[in-house]
């Protein structure tokens, strides 16, 4: 240290700077290497699973296709009639006629369709030339065996009479003679399997298989003398085995049909991708250390010019000269820290900015806050008025009342919208009052006189629906008083005028009061209203309010207005 020390400071400096740049880099590649080689082998197997997945399903949907088919055909009425005759020789005319268009369709899929009998004391009649192990074949149905469970064989792919790569599908057909057991057998080429993974160029080694069987491989030289053996012994052998290339990791994907694909991967093919992001990286790290030792250099130099320089900013904000602009040209320390200085000016001239929006926000937080409340308050009475409806037997109405629901709601939920058309705040009144004649009926009287003019006018969004609530529930008293209530306008040069006046029962005078001053302890009317107040006013900059009139007994009058 006292080495280090006793050397100037721009070597210090570039001393310093190197040692942890070339920390950082190497501390970086480290961690590349140990995660992102996993990850990306990782990376590489996923994708090599999802392609075995994807050929499993592709071979699923063929082989159940010809299944299908072998189905269809034990079935057939024509066939059963003469095998229960124990006409053999007709079953084969038949089978030839009906399965002629099907073989012609699939003339480069299937070999052809065959049948055979075995009677019950296992004499076969092989006028086929079917495969040499006919007999194990079929005892592989006998009661006990996974043949018998599911009625169907696949053999392993074998080698035909025309030296051809097939593989057989057989089904045992039921019928009530018990002479005979019949068995239906399709012959279907192995280039059916093949060619669901023939196009792949990856160098891995793809095999199908079926239980221990062999049923198609991507190296085809190794497939030969493998086709043979496999079916005799009936012994899967080492994939790998006989092959100069070593492979690796081995995704094994299971299909719904006893078909498994197995994929050996060549290791060079999982580390390609790690291989191919660190060959992207060096000339990133080869800029990034060129880049860094200039960026020192520079700095050294200018270190002793630049401090007055950063001297005469400090003082400068230390003065309270926010309008200044406090940086220096420059990327190293203290052009650095010049920029933190005038980041800090421009975050003081921010947060006054920002305390200004902080007010704005927060008036939009208490307008929602305010209409959630009137809907959550609207909601509950709104389903008890369904609620009672649901009662009366009427579905038509009931209906018509939960449409109107569902048009409230769709209005009142938005909580984006602050001011709308009034035309629209009276739609929704209109609405509004519909549930509430179905609830009270000729107890309560509307009657809207809105001038046309004012139609279009900007309104705080529901501010008449929680006034004609407060008539209708409170206004009419506890003895449910026929309630007629009006609602008109009317506009001066400023503001426009919507009145709401009703003939209930009042309000006291200490009660307005109360909600004049906002008194959170007042009544529930008495809150509908002041949350009304609360509104317009914050909508409409205090440029707004409502104006409460009532004789307690006789009438209540509320009246809004808002600038044009």
């Amino acid at each position: 240290m006292r080495l280090l020390n006793n050397l100037k400071f721009r070597t210090q400096l570039n001393a310093g700077f190197t040692m942890i740049i070339l920390f950082i880099i190497a501390t970086v590649m480290i961690m590349l290497h140990l995660i992102l080689r996993e990850s990306y082998r990782n990376q590489e197997n996923q994708v090599l699973e999802a392609y075995g997945r994807q050929i499993a399903i592709n071979i699923d949907n063929r082989i159940e296709y010809f299944m299908s088919y072998l189905r269809l055909l034990a079935t057939n009425k024509e066939l059963l009639q003469p095998m229960e005759n124990g006409n053999h020789h007709q079953v084969g005319v038949i089978l030839n006629d009906i399965t002629s268009e099907f073989t012609d369709l699939h003339t480069a899929r299937i070999r052809d369709i065959r049948l055979h009998r075995r009677n019950a004391f296992g004499e076969i009649d092989d006028l086929y030339n079917a495969i040499s192990n006919i007999g194990d074949v079929f005892n592989e149905f006998i009661p006990g065996n996974t043949a018998y469970r599911d009625n169907f064989l696949i053999t392993g792919t074998y080698l035909n009479n025309r030296n051809e790569k097939v593989f057989s599908i057989f089904k045992k057909v039921y019928q009530t003679n018990p002479e005979w057991d019949y068995y239906l057998e399709m012959c279907v080429y192995e280039t059916e399997l093949i060619g669901f993974f023939s196009s792949d160029k990856s160098g891995n080694l793809i095999c199908v298989t079926n239980g221990r069987n062999l049923m198609s491989m991507s190296d085809r030289t190794l497939f030969g003398p493998l086709l043979h053996t496999s079916r005799q012994s009936g012994e899967l052998f080492i994939l790998s085995g006989g092959l100069d290339i070593s492979y690796d990791a081995i995704a094994i994907t299971a299909g719904n049909s006893g078909f498994d694909v197995v994929i050996e991967v060549i290791p060079d093919n999982l580390n390609r991708g790690y291989r191919l992001m660190m060959i992207r990286l060096v000339p990133v790290i080869i800029g990034v250390l060129a880049s860094s030792f200039v960026f020192v250099a520079l700095m050294s130099m200018r270190f002793g010019s630049r401090l007055k320089t950063l001297q005469e900013k400090i003082a400068a904000i230390s003065s309270w000269e926010l309008s200044t602009d406090l940086r220096v040209d420059g990327s190293d320390e203290f052009g650095m820290l010049a920029g933190e200085l005038d980041e800090t000016r421009k975050r003081i001239l921010d947060l006054i900015a920002q305390n200004n929006d902080i007010n704005e926000l927060k008036r939009v937080a208490e307008m929602s806050a305010l209409r959630a409340q009137i809907n959550s308050h609207f909601l509950f009475n709104s389903l008890s008025s369904i609620k009672w409806l649901s009662h009366q037997g009427n579905p038509d109405v009931l209906a018509d009342a939960v449409e109107s629901l569902a048009i409230f709601l769709r209005y009142s939920l938005v909580l984006d919208e602050n001011q709308v058309p009034l035309h629209r705040e009276l739609n929704h009144l209109e609405a509004y009052i519909y549930l509430q004649k179905l609830r009270y009926g000729k107890e309560i009287n509307v009657h809207i006189d809105i001038d046309t003019e004012l139609m279009g006018r900007k309104t705080v969004k529901l501010i008449l629906q929680p006034l004609i609530e407060n008539s209708v529930y409170h206004g009419r008293g506890a003895s449910g008083n026929h309630l007629n209530i009006t609602i008109y306008s009317y506009a001066d040069a400023e503001f426009y005028y919507l009145v709401v006046e009703d003939d209930g029962i009042g309000i006291p005078k200490e009660v307005i009061d109360k909600i004049n001053e906002g008194d959170k302890t007042v009544s529930k009317s008495g809150y509908g209203l002041r949350n009304v107040i609360e509104r317009v006013k914050l909508c409409s900059e205090g440029l707004g309010d409502v104006i409460i009139d009532s004789k307690e007994g006789v009438c209540t009058k509320i009246t809004i207005y808002q600038p044009h």
